[in-house]
């Protein structure tokens, strides 16, 4: 299976409708003290050219709760090639992995010994990249057209305007048998697409290969203590980016510069210079879609406004919600409508230790907004989710009836009473009550706090 260069930039698009992904927003959007705050920022000292936070990242806590679980299972390796659990098991962000139309493990792999560091399998484009990003991980670089001279005949080889998606796979499949040895190949199966599953199926039988996503899945689900830390970061930036735009946003003004705002806040509240760009969904008065803003369309006093999602820091995702009336003159309607839901999350509060079951959750929440008669039948799917490093913001397990998981400490989880008002409804307009917690021995390390009411100026609650 071969592609052109064409082809290959067009899977590097935009990986989903409406979102704007980690490196499509510009540092253009920095407003001028953001610019000044950078250019301030000293410069690392030599062979240690990487952000000190990341530089912190627990590698090898991370490592090794993956491989407690590989020993148990008797996998004696493991493959990787979800971008985001690449990024959980190694703590690079391949920017040509998350591209549209990319098969997993094509532009990017890693592979998980049972014993040692892990092995990344990357793009030759990121081959710079990679090893400053990393602490405690073997990069090798998958062949590319990209010309890279570094003195050697090998480097200035001619090179082929296609590239070959399987070249990085069969590297880490390879490298994967050789540590497997007596043991399991762990391989995310169901990631596979097309050559990628065609070509394992013709290296490694049946039995000598096991499905290793409720194993990844399994890993993530405690966070370690920098996790922890990296996820609150991510939230409180994006309450602070939610916190400007509300004080900027005036009746009067055009949708169009909610998008605007959104942008610019985020790369101006990015006061760690750990953002790597912004993931959100939005709501303007009657308009509760989640694309951008509508065009022409005027700002009301009392209008809605919601804004959903985060920032990606590291590879980390935030997901809070703000909802907020413009000039603070909502509705009654509007009001009661969300009060009804804020009740909602108030009881979801009492819930949130260890010991209780997500679908238990689900559904006193639940019951709660529908004391209220705007609500006779709350048909919301589900009312929070885990978080980490999912590009879709959502992680499973989900507040959701059929998840009977209990929290545990050390889980990091997103609650959240959503509502999409249409036309028809009683109050049209967009709502989501949503914050993030770590779930700590005796109940909940809060991270951020919605207001209470759609009357708010944007002001921040002490911390």
């Amino acid at each position: 299976m071969k592609i052109n260069r064409r082809e290959f930039a067009s899977m590097a698009g935009l990986s989903a409708a409406g979102l704007i992904l980690p490196w499509t927003t510009s540092c253009a959007n920095q407003d001028e003290k953001a610019s000044v705050a950078m250019s301030s920022v000293p410069a690392p000292a030599p062979g240690k050219n990487i952000h000190p936070l990341l530089a912190k990242r627990d590698q090898k806590a991370i490592l090794g709760r993956i491989q407690n679980l590989m020993k148990r299972d008797g996998i004696g390796a493991l493959v990787v090639v979800k971008p985001e659990n690449i990024a959980y098991a190694t703590g690079y962000v391949s920017r040509f992995a998350y591209g549209a139309g990319v098969p997993a493990g094509s532009q990017a792999a890693a592979v998980i010994p049972a014993d040692g560091n892990a092995h990344l399998f990357i793009n030759l484009m990121e081959s710079d990249d990679a090893p400053r990003m990393t602490n405690d991980v073997e990069v090798s670089a998958m062949p590319g057209f990209v010309f890279v001279d570094d003195g050697t005949d090998e480097s200035r080889q001619e090179r082929s305007a296609t590239i070959d998606p399987l070249a990085g796979f069969k590297d880490a499949l390879k490298a994967a048998q050789d540590f497997a040895s007596n043991g399991k190949i762990g391989i995310e199966k169901g990631a596979l697409l097309g050559g990628l599953l065609a070509y394992l199926n013709s290296q490694v039988t049946e039995d000598q290969s096991v499905n290793s996503d409720d194993l990844l899945f399994e890993a993530r689900l405690i966070k370690t203590p920098w996790e922890i830390d990296m996820l609150r970061m991510a939230a409180q930036h994006m309450e602070r980016v939610q916190s400007r735009v509300a004080q900027q946003l005036e009746p009067g003004m055009n949708a169009l510069a909610f998008d605007t705002m959104i942008m610019a806040a985020g790369w101006a509240e990015d006061k760690e210079h750990t953002m790597q760009g912004m993931s959100y969904q939005i709501g303007i008065g009657p308009y509760w879609g989640v694309s951008q803003s509508p065009r022409n369309y005027e700002i009301k006093k009392g209008d809605l406004m919601r804004i959903d999602g985060g920032g990606t820091h590291f590879g980390y995702i935030s997901d809070i919600t703000r909802t907020w009336a413009v000039g603070g003159s909502p509705s009654s309607k509007h009001e009661e409508t969300y009060d009804a839901l804020y009740k909602g999350f108030e009881k979801g509060l009492t819930l949130l230790k260890p010991g209780v079951k997500m679908s238990e959750l689900y559904a006193e929440v639940r019951a709660e907004v529908q004391k209220s008669p705007i609500f006779p039948n709350y048909a919301r799917g589900h009312m929070g989710h885990s978080i980490s490093l999912s590009p879709l913001l959502e992680d499973h397990p989900l507040f959701a009836p059929g998840f009977d998981i209990e929290f545990q400490p050390g889980m990091v989880v997103s609650m959240e009473t959503s509502y999409m008002a249409a036309q028809g409804a009683y109050a049209p307009g967009p709502y989501n009550i949503e914050d993030s917690f770590a779930i700590t021995e005796d109940g909940y390390d809060r991270f951020t706090t919605v207001p209470s009411s759609l009357v708010w100026d944007g002001s921040l609650p002490a911390k």
